[in-house]
């Protein structure tokens, strides 16, 4: 009888101490808005062609946080008789990757078919806005991030 109530001490203590180390092993990190703010984009080039609109955009990890698993899209404002307000529709741009370590820089492109907004004159395709979706160092639904604006947002 005191070995199996000993046995299950031993075997509590053993169980309570391997969840105590495996749950620090990746700690949830303490991410603050201004960590956020160190994501930045910067538009290379934009090529207006006759088929649309090439954007070369780079995006900067200037945080100390690896950017996990991200999409980063391109969207043209509605405007407003005043203001402008979002568009659900999005271009996604490409050539990204799963893993941006910090301080790692990469190249984004995204093209912008002029069947998409050549007859919209309420689409502002000069101030166009960017949108990533992404978790912060690795893909739980607690380290999920997002930021919607336009260059200026970013480069605050």
């Amino acid at each position: 009888m005191k070995q199996s109530i000993l046995f299950s001490i031993v075997a509590s203590l053993f169980l309570f101490l391997l969840l105590a180390c495996n749950s620090e092993q990746n700690p949830v990190p303490h991410v603050t808005s201004t960590d956020i703010d160190q994501i930045k984009f910067e538009l290379l080039d934009k090529t207006i062609m006759p088929e649309g609109i090439i954007f070369a955009i780079k995006l900067k990890n200037l945080s100390k946080f690896t950017i996990a698993q991200n999409n980063v899209y391109i969207s043209f404002p509605i405007k407003l008789s005043i203001g402008s307000r979002g568009n659900e529709f999005k271009i996604e741009a490409k050539n990204n990757k799963l893993q941006i370590k910090p301080k790692e820089e990469i190249i984004l492109n995204a093209f912008a078919p002029i069947e998409e907004y050549e007859k919209n004159q309420k689409l502002d395709i000069e101030n166009f806005a960017i949108e990533i979706i992404g978790y912060i160092e690795e893909v739980k639904e607690e380290r999920r991030f997002q930021k919607y604006g336009g260059l200026e947002a970013y480069n605050r």
